[in-house]
């Protein structure tokens, strides 16, 4: 194991948020999951595998709940049944159970691509037999981290950091803007190698690709499709937060800056997943005009999507430069994208992880033994019906929550509710061009956040209160009651 330059950054990071508390742990995490393509540690015992900096501090993150005894009270509380965080546990622990037996059991079954890497960080190109490898671990690894990050954050949110929490994705939603024009400002001077700190990671890095005379912005993912996705997550989340008036200016200013970006990313996996995204708004604006209560920002929206936005399209085709341009954008990365040869290797990835769904009789392969071009096929493939199912309730169950929400705190309401728009919108994305099974920590904080919003405060059933000169200064900043955010249930 050996400690990158911008690890030490992150274990001093991590020392700081068990010294100073939630909020602190909370706001270094969210700006590190923008941290894509760097490497914290490298891992060459374990095919070369990178640990990006949010996975580092989510260690951090669970031992400052640890020294918390309400805090951990609350984080065990946010997966007892029969929340959405029962479901999460259960289908990521029978995922890592699966990662350890089923690749023995159908050792030799079926051929499939590998998630494996190399020492040099490439993933192999050739289909091989059915065998255990080290992404079976490294990816358990993962998806417990994203099991306890989501259980921190729902755990939190119960107890009255779902405002806090809501203002740090919006932050890290500028910021992620900001590297959007970096990456684009040090591609036009030449000078790209300035960010090789955080394009340190054992990944195939695609940053200096254009299309069409069109730079495709990675800004710190190692690809265009993984800042499209994370771009489209944070544009869900604050759009819901304008549109339902919270945080409404701050909100507002974030989606106005990160959602050009989206559209200047050149992702087919935004571009699509945007489009549905886009509906989903439009839907919902719609339910609020019929059924109430709507305001000026629904009517707003609904009036930029359905008419300033064909009208501007309209006037666009009348300038021949700029729309044979755009057009031939959208050939490349949309229309023609299956018969281009990422695509065709992308189909046959899917293609071989459907056949060993079938192979393995839909019981899967395994937790990370199966590579393939989609959220859906990777999930049938690796965890099978079984673990499919079981993320399917989990997601379910996170819908369900909205419409069950009883406390009469619209603020938590609206923040729970764009907490889910932005979880759909990484589920939409990763649908589309998603590799495996680890949705990401961007992901577990959303879901976590609509969790613990959604789920109502949290009251330690048996907590003595205790002296001043016994209490632990660590503590102090765990009670809710310094700082509640909505009332008790």
């Amino acid at each position: 194991m050996s400690i990158e330059p911008i690890g030490f950054m992150v274990l001093l990071l991590g020392v700081l948020s068990m010294l100073n508390g939630a909020r602190f742990a909370i706001t270094a995490l969210c700006l590190s999951t923008l941290l894509g393509a760097a490497a914290a540690l490298q891992l060459p015992a374990l095919g070369g595998s990178s640990i990006q900096p949010s996975h580092l501090l989510v260690l951090f993150l669970v031992m400052a709940a640890l020294l918390r005894p309400v805090q951990m009270q609350a984080t065990l509380a946010s997966i007892a049944y029969p929340g959405p965080g029962f479901w999460f546990a259960c289908y990521i622990l029978f995922s890592v159970v699966s990662s350890f037996f089923l690749p023995r059991i159908f050792a030799g079954a079926t051929l499939v691509y590998s998630s494996a890497r190399d020492p040099s960080g490439m993933m192999s190109t050739v289909a091989a037999p059915l065998a255990p490898g080290s992404s079976n671990l490294s990816q358990s690894v993962y998806l417990l981290g994203d099991l306890a990050c989501f259980a921190v954050v729902a755990g939190l949110a119960r107890l009255g950091y779902g405002r806090f929490i809501a203002q740090q994705l919006i932050v890290a939603s500028i910021a992620c803007f900001a590297f959007a024009l970096i990456d684009l400002a040090t591609f036009q001077i030449g000078q790209a190698q300035l960010l090789d700190i955080i394009r340190n990671a054992n990944y195939t890095m695609h940053t200096a690709e254009t299309i069409h005379g069109f730079k495709r912005i990675v800004g710190p993912f190692p690809e265009a499709s993984a800042y499209g996705a994370v771009a489209l997550a944070y544009f869900g989340f604050t759009l819901m937060l304008w549109l339902e008036r919270v945080q409404s200016r701050m909100a507002g200013l974030a989606t106005l800056l990160i959602g050009p970006t989206i559209v200047l990313c050149t992702s087919t996996t935004a571009y699509v997943a945007g489009v549905f995204v886009l509906c989903m708004f439009v839907l919902f604006c719609l339910k609020r005009l019929i059924g109430g209560p709507a305001t000026t920002a629904h009517m707003m929206f609904l009036a930029i999507t359905l008419f300033f936005i064909p009208c501007a399209i309209t006037a666009l085709s009348l300038v021949p430069d700029a729309w044979n341009s755009i057009a031939g954008l959208l050939t490349t990365t949309v229309s023609d994208k299956l018969q281009s040869q990422s695509g065709e290797e992308r189909t046959a990835w899917n293609t071989l992880a459907l056949i060993a769904f079938v192979d393995t009789a839909t019981f899967g392969a395994g937790l990370g033994t199966v590579r393939a071009s989609s959220f859906i096929a990777a999930l049938l493939s690796n965890v099978g019906l079984t673990g499919t199912a079981l993320f399917a309730v989990f997601v379910y169950s996170l819908v369900r929550a909205v419409g069950r929400y009883k406390s009469g705190d619209r603020e938590t309401h609206a923040i729970g509710t764009a907490a889910v728009m932005a979880s759909i919108a990484q589920i939409g994305s990763a649908a589309i061009s998603g590799s495996g099974t680890d949705l990401g920590l961007l992901f577990s904080t959303s879901a976590g956040l609509a969790a613990g919003c959604l789920a109502g405060a949290y009251v330690p059933r048996h907590r003595a209160a205790p002296s001043p000169a016994r209490r632990h200064p660590l503590e102090a900043s765990a009670s809710p009651v310094r700082a509640p955010m909505f009332s008790t249930q």
